[in-house]
């Protein structure tokens, strides 16, 4: 049996795409994460892509719900209340994407919950935080990225706004939700108190990345701009053309600024790029970006991918190749780490998911179950958590309330 760094724990998730990523992290260090799943299943199962155009098997909901159980639950019901009630009783943390108010209106609030379990975590993830003017405000990944300031540093200049993929202000909302129920957690083991962890997007948002957020502005005086593949601040930097594809290279301090100018100067001959005017930190390159990516171009241009990156890696330039998703799955580095894993799915075969994004030596990190159907623990945790007799759970299959 997997023993995670998080076994024993219990943890209801009552989440929508907003905070699943929380879920996850936690369910795959060990704690038995619930998945509280309205009758007929979770909204998010029906997200594309999906496994072999199957639009029961959504890739998003595979990827995002990797060792938790599912229970089915209409909250819209005083049965479906109670027994939630009663869940929450037997369970250390509960993570919730709910509407700010909604659960305190149908009696679920903090207040209410904590009253039977008073070492209750109970983290929310919201657009805007529990409090202030915009608390009532509707968001998406979008409207986070647009107002944290991502929209703003991302994309070619000329072109219309974009975003990052894969919901990443929802995953790094997430992983802040995580992290500081993890707190909240060791605070309630050591004085027996829980707490309300309060998770804004938005604040997340502004507060993840130097790069788009306030950070560059309040340390160093710049507002970034768009610069297409490049980092504002950060020069030479970006994705640069190769013979078969294209290499990403950043450059911040000026040994490696040097190691590259005798790069492009032992290929060319380009005695102009040792010019001390280049020399020194990042902001002095500011100036000459256009110039600097030709002849960083120039070089590129000479060589495969893997040659430029096997020579970068040689003197010491932070260099990648950039790859497509096929090229990514059979990357040499990622499976000499065992990056991806393999998980069987029974009749759906077996499925390679990406893989730990931390180690622990004594409590690895593992998959060992895949994203459940919709209550498919319904009757493990009705009957042997809360004790519910095979009359009362056949009632309330009957009621729709399960």
């Amino acid at each position: 049996m997997h023993r995670g760094a998080l076994s024993g724990r219990r943890i209801l998730e009552l989440a929508d795409e907003k905070g699943v990523y929380c879920g996850k992290l936690f369910a795959d260090m060990g704690a038995e994460v619930i998945k509280v799943e309205r009758p007929g299943g979770d909204a998010t199962r029906s997200f594309p892509p999906f496994l072999r155009r199957d639009p029961s098997q959504s890739l998003f909901f595979l990827a995002m719900n990797t060792n938790k159980k599912s229970v089915t639950l209409d909250l819209g019901r005083e049965e479906g209340r109670e027994l939630f009630r009663r869940l929450v009783a037997q369970a250390d943390a509960l993570i919730e994407t709910t509407t700010p108010g909604e659960l305190d209106d149908v009696g679920l609030g903090y207040a209410v919950l904590s009253e039977s379990r008073p070492k209750l975590v109970v983290t929310s993830i919201t657009g805007f935080g529990q409090t202030g003017p915009r608390r009532d405000w509707k968001t998406s990944d979008l409207v986070a990225n647009a107002l944290g300031g991502v929209a703003h540093v991302t994309g070619a200049a000329e072109d219309p706004p974009v975003t990052l993929a894969g919901s990443q202000a929802y995953v790094m909302a997430s992983t802040l939700a995580a992290s500081s129920t993890l707190m909240a957690l060791l605070h309630a083991a050591r004085s027996g108190e829980g707490q309300r962890v309060d998770i804004s997007i938005q604040e997340s948002a502004l507060a993840f990345s130097h790069i788009s957020g306030v950070g560059k502005w309040l340390d160093d005086g710049m507002i970034p701009r768009r610069m297409g593949t490049g980092l504002f601040a950060s020069v030479p930097s970006g994705a640069y053309p190769c013979r078969d594809g294209q290499i990403y290279l950043m450059v911040n301090r000026p040994a490696h600024w040097q190691a590259l100018a005798e790069w492009i100067h032992d290929s060319s001959g380009e005695a102009a790029i040792l010019d001390p005017l280049f020399s020194g930190p990042s902001a002095n390159r500011i100036p000459y970006r256009d110039i600097i990516d030709h002849f960083i171009a120039t070089l590129t241009r000479r060589y495969t991918v893997q040659e430029a990156y096997r020579e970068g890696q040689r003197r010491h330039l932070a260099m990648t190749p950039v790859h497509p998703p096929r090229a990514v799955v059979a990357e040499p580095q990622l499976a000499a780490r065992d990056f991806f894993v393999a998980v069987d799915h029974g009749d759906l075969g077996t499925i390679r998911y990406p893989g730990a994004p931390y180690r622990h030596a004594a409590t690895p990190w593992a998959i060992t179950t895949p994203a459940p159907q919709p209550g498919q623990h319904n009757d493990e945790i009705y009957a042997s958590v809360l004790g519910l007799s095979l009359t009362e759970m056949v009632e309330l299959r009957k009621s729709g309330t399960i």
